[in-house]
């Protein structure tokens, strides 16, 4: 699975451009603010519907562009999204419109690799959550629904809260029952698909780990979001006094997180940034590894700056791994002569030169 062909309209400072991509490594190099970020953010675009580099979607449109376009072709089938200025976004698919980006992530999975990345170990839950959930999502075919279900009854759970914490009038046991029963019920069938998941993460992950740096002995444990020991329904009853007064639901499935540590202390308290970086390039690796044997088709790498922070060593290894994935890659650099040398000669390389927004292919 690779993409075919990649036409850009009106992204950033991107001159319009039309490419094919090479099925193996495409390497895009160019000096800083060229635009080569810009071109892998379009990528991004056609998987997830959303940048990977701003909330701000609208920022992605051309300076005097009412909208931008990114289309490809892939696994044989035409894929074009629209961002307009008014915040819309359209969607089709081998020319019928379809509403749900979630389809995006089927037909285009990537996997991102950037400078950014050490974040996955010091920001928030809520990006370890959404690392799990993709994993799962692309395994569990029901887990998009189970999760929808939760939330719904999570949110419905938090109105119940808001609305006696405001009226002052207590809410019946019968309303606290009916959402609190669902929510239960849901909440553990996540839980599960997640626990499951991990299980066969977590040894391909070790692989992956010792693979890139033997010396590092990094585990992972996982906190589903509420007592391990715990009843979930008889601690959604048991917390609905504390809950009320805060005015939301403080325990759950949407408070899981997976939590890494070196030598028993906190990854991100003694790692360096490059280490914290092939940790995150293990877990990235894993991911696609099971994607790949689920789905029988391989992920597609987006690799932003490639020789930033990771030494010659550790580059010749990440390469080799996403040698043997049989991937896609789009890496950028500010000189080919930076990562060039890192890939076997199996690999079919095209070189891809960005200049002032436009792209030129050697």
């Amino acid at each position: 699975m690779a993409i075919e062909y990649l036409m850009l309209q009106g992204v950033r400072n991107l001159a319009p451009l039309s490419i094919s991509p090479s099925q193996n490594v495409n390497l895009i190099y160019g000096e800083n603010g060229s635009g080569k970020t810009s071109l892998l953010e379009a990528l991004y675009l056609l998987s997830l519907g959303r940048s990977f580099r701003t909330h701000k979607q609208k920022s992605m449109i051309q300076h005097e562009q009412e909208a931008m376009t990114a289309f490809c072709k892939v696994d044989g089938k035409d894929l074009g999204i629209e961002r307009t200025r008014a915040g819309e976004r359209r969607i089709k698919l081998d020319g019928e419109w379809i509403k749900s980006a979630a389809e995006l992530a089927t037909l285009v999975p990537v996997q991102l690799l950037d400078p950014t990345m050490f974040k996955l170990l010091e920001g928030s839950p809520q990006l370890r959550r959404q690392f799990l959930d993709w994993g799962v999502f692309h395994v569990e075919h029901n887990f998009i629904n189970s999760w929808r279900d939760m939330k719904k009854c999570l949110d419905a759970r938090n109105g119940l809260l808001r609305r006696e914490s405001k009226s002052g009038k207590p809410v019946s046991e019968m309303e606290k029952d009916i959402w609190h029963n669902q929510l239960a019920e849901h909440a553990n069938n996540l839980n599960k698909m997640r626990q499951a998941y991990l299980t066969d993460f977590k040894p391909v992950f070790d692989d992956y780990m010792h693979r890139l740096n033997s010396e590092l002995d990094v585990t992972m444990s996982f906190y589903q979001g509420w007592g391990k020991e715990r009843n979930y329904l008889e601690l959604l009853n048991e917390q609905w006094d504390s809950d009320s007064k805060q005015g939301f639901t403080q325990l759950g499935p949407q408070r899981a997180d997976l939590r890494m540590k070196v030598n028993g202390q906190p990854a991100m308290e003694v790692l360096s940034r490059g280490q914290q970086k092939m940790v995150v390039c293990a877990m990235k690796l894993a991911q696609a590894s099971l994607y790949q044997k689920a789905a029988d088709k391989p992920c597609i790498f987006l690799v932003d700056d490639l020789a930033a922070e990771l030494d010659l060593k550790h580059r010749n290894a990440l390469c080799g791994l996403l040698e043997e994935l049989k991937c896609q890659v789009f890496v950028t650099a500010i000189d080919a002569s930076q990562i060039a040398d890192n890939w076997s000669s199996k690999s079919q390389i095209k070189r891809f030169h960005v200049e002032h927004g436009t792209v030129h292919q050697e």
